[in-house]
């Protein structure tokens, strides 16, 4: 085994030995709506846990940022990523739908759709027996199988101007399909541009980083945001085949440290991945065509890294499947079709959509602030927004084959619970002005080192 860090052994587990399996943090606000299953895992500004919805049984996953926001979080970033994930989620399968965005006395709670297969961390992990007799984690075609999702996923986010800035195994779940789908979830560093996907905040989690995105920690030149993506999807590839990163910060194991992106970057300008010594040798059991293709995906150079529409037409993506992932794939693209035919029959409410915007960035505002709650918290929410499209839609569309869970919202058009939902109780703090604010594949991502982001 090469040396330095492999995905099974590296760094913390999702879930720390002796951690809380009840929430032992009082009330939530949210007892009255759900109830709490089991925690999922933690990332740079919360915690996710599952919970189940006491009136349709459904299991969705939470994600729990305390109030006041933390300093490092930008109330501008969280506002972005709740409407980008909204925006995008409904309209493609390999996005994780935003269901809610509920504030209680003590967290803001972003409520989404449950990828009950765990993450792609934890599935090329498990495959390291499966290294041990074949070579590779996972086979060629199963990595096939689950990058060309990733790629179709990746592309229909650049084709609506937005980069995800924080691709990575950890933010990829899957569903309980057999064989899974794809699920791309936490925008939380996402961007989306107007005219050029320039862009300028250092952030993003080492190993997936390109290197001119770590090297626009000096200030001196943007990066495009869409070739950082593809960069990160190539690590990804890497990653899901051979079970370790091409380049890693083995002696500072700090994401968040200076020294651990300049790990990463002096290896990668110093050689080609495939020549790092810790990796050479296991990148002999990759077939030519996988090889080249990341080459082509892996180059220091942004200008001369290859497309998304190049990589999909690479002969490494377009050798056939074995049939059990070529009849999985007809069938998910079919229903991506059915789903875009959906979408051009629909009419949104613009209205109703910029009374939930303005609604959001109200909410977000509000959970800025400490809450003035003497005693228990209440257990019902301050403020709920329901972020679905069943709400803004000005007439159902004419097709919802391609999304079962809709049908019975949209049979009624605006049924009771989503009025209810939207309805904004009379509450003093909303009269308050605001207040100033004071690896492994489980790698955690450097936070942004700017003030703000425009």
């Amino acid at each position: 085994m090469p040396n330095g860090r492999t995905l099974r052994h590296a760094g913390t587990k999702l879930v720390e030995p002796g951690y809380r399996t009840k929430l032992s943090i009082g009330n939530l606000g949210l007892e009255s709506l759900f109830q709490v299953v089991s925690f999922l895992g933690r990332g740079g500004s919360g915690d996710t846990w599952l919970f189940q919805n006491r009136q349709t049984d459904e299991l969705v996953a939470i994600k729990l940022i305390a109030r006041p926001l933390p300093k490092a979080l930008l109330p501008q970033q969280v506002e972005r990523e709740i409407k980008i994930q909204t925006e995008l989620g409904e309209s493609h399968f390999g996005i994780v739908n935003a269901k809610e965005a509920i504030l209680t006395d003590t967290h803001l709670c972003l409520v989404l759709e449950y990828a009950s297969g765990g993450s792609l961390t934890n599935y090329v992990s498990q495959r390291w027996q499966h290294a041990q007799h074949t070579g590779t984690f996972l086979s060629e075609d199963e990595a096939r199988y689950f990058f060309r999702q990733f790629l179709s996923t990746v592309e229909f986010c650049h084709r609506h101007n937005v980069a995800h800035r924080d691709l990575k195994l950890d933010n990829t779940l899957l569903d309980d399909s057999q064989p899974p789908v794809i699920k791309i979830c936490d925008f939380g560093f996402a961007k989306n541009w107007t005219e050029s996907a320039n862009m300028y905040t250092h952030i993003g989690t080492p190993v997936y980083m390109s290197p001119e995105l770590i090297d626009s920690r000096h200030g001196l030149r943007g990066y495009d945001g869409k070739s950082v993506d593809i960069w990160a999807s190539g690590v990804m590839l890497v990653a899901m085949l051979l079970g370790m990163f091409p380049f890693d910060h083995v002696d500072h194991p700090d994401p968040n440290s200076n020294e651990a992106q300049l790990e990463v970057w002096l290896q990668q300008v110093g050689q080609q991945w495939s020549g790092i010594p810790r990796i050479k040798e296991s990148v002999g059991k990759l077939s030519e065509d996988c090889r080249d293709l990341l080459d082509k995906i892996l180059t220091i150079d942004e200008k001369r890294r290859i497309t998304i529409a190049d990589i999909n037409a690479h002969p490494w993506m377009n050798k056939p499947l074995p049939p059990k992932f070529a009849a999985a794939e007809e069938a998910l693209y079919a229903r991506q079709q059915r789903l875009d035919a959906s979408l051009e029959n629909r009419f949104l409410d613009e209205d109703r959509k910029k009374l939930r915007y303005t609604k959001l960035a109200q909410l977000v505002e509000l959970s800025e602030q400490r809450t003035d709650w003497v005693g228990l918290p209440r257990t019902e929410p301050v403020m709920r927004i329901d972020l679905r499209d069943a709400y803004v839609l000005a007439r159902p569309t004419t097709d919802v084959t391609a999304r079962p869970d809709l049908q019975s919202i949209l049979k009624g058009h605006f049924s009771a619970d989503l009025i209810r939902a939207n309805t904004i109780p009379e509450d003093a703090s909303l009269k308050k002005a605001p207040q100033p604010r004071q690896p492994t594949l489980h790698e955690q991502p450097s936070m942004p080192d700017e003030a703000a982001e425009q």
